[in-house]
This record gives C-alpha cells, structure tokens and sequence, in this order.
C-alpha cells in the first residue's frame, strides 16, 4: 500500500475583477536553487514549519513576495493538488488555493523573491491565439512547450497548466 503525497507547497491564484478581469503572477527572482529561477509564476512556496496549514502558506508566500495581506476568510476556492515538475530531482505537490478582491491590489514585489509583478488580463490569457509552444529559458532551443508569452518571457510549465485548468483551456 503507497502512502498518500501531502502537498509540500501551496500558491495563490489572485483574480481581480477591476479595471479588467485579472490575476497576479510574479517572475521568479534569479536564484541557482530555485528551479522555477526567472519564470512566471504565481505568489507562492513551500511550507515553513511555522505555518499551521497550506493555507497559512499560501498567504504568507503572498505577503512576503507581493506585500499582499489577505484574510483566510477570503479564499473563495481549493483547487485540487497538481505536480510541479522539476528540471532536476523530484518534483513536488503544490495546494492552489483562489482569492477574488474587487480590483487590483497595489503590489510591491521582494527583490529577493521576485523581478516583477503583473496583473495579467484573463482575456490575454484565455485567447488560444497567444497560446503557442515556445522555447523556454534554460532548456535546449529545439524543445518547445505550450506557453503564452507575457513581456518576452514565456509563461509555461506548471503555471500554464494551471491557468489553463483554473480557466477550462485546453493546453496548446
């Protein structure tokens, strides 16, 4: 008998209704250890000892990373826990949990964490035109993957397929 896999991390997926339906990623700041270095990603990360569950996680990678304070009573949605994979070693399980705020919340990203923050357009996201397989940064030119390109870097991997799950796309 297996045991069961428990999350070992847990993100954020911030939808904002105003100006424009949207939702927060961040891109990674570089960092050797960090396989997701440079990448889009959404606020998030693994579990402190601290925290008492994903949740506490969640949040707390969201105010570290993004200066963004929201109560737990906020949460409007458990996504089911999906894989991340890795370039090298394991990979890992990750808890998505959703929060919608009215609009968009000012961000001042974690240099350490983080090079940029953006609110990205659900209808930038959702349009299978922008979706494509592209190259990604630190993996060989000849491998292409499904991926939206957002501010010349592409959004690919793990947070792909979760946008792509979380808005009901099929992935390119």
């Amino acid at each position: 008998m297996s045991a069961q896999l428990e999350p070992e991390a847990a993100v954020v997926i911030l939808h904002a209704r105003l100006p424009e339906e949207s939702i927060l990623l961040i891109r990674r700041a570089t960092n050797p250890r960090d396989p997701w270095s440079g990448h889009w990603s959404f606020p998030g990360g693994r579990r402190d000892p601290e925290d008492r569950d994903l949740l506490d996680t969640a949040l707390r990678e969201l105010r570290e990373e993004c200066d963004i304070v929201l109560p737990r009573e906020q949460l409007s949605v458990t996504l089911p826990p999906s894989s991340a994979g890795r370039r090298v070693g394991r990979q890992i399980l990750v808890a998505p949990f959703g929060f919608r705020v009215e609009k968009c919340l000012p961000v001042r990203v974690d240099p350490s964490e983080a090079v940029e923050a953006m609110w990205a357009p659900v209808s930038i996201l959702a349009d299978p035109v922008r979706h494509r397989r592209m190259a990604v940064p630190g993996l060989p030119e000849s491998m292409k993957w499904p991926a939206i390109p957002l501010n010349e870097v592409p959004l690919w991997g793990f947070t792909y397929r979760l946008v792509c799950d979380w808005l009901g796309l099929a992935e390119a």
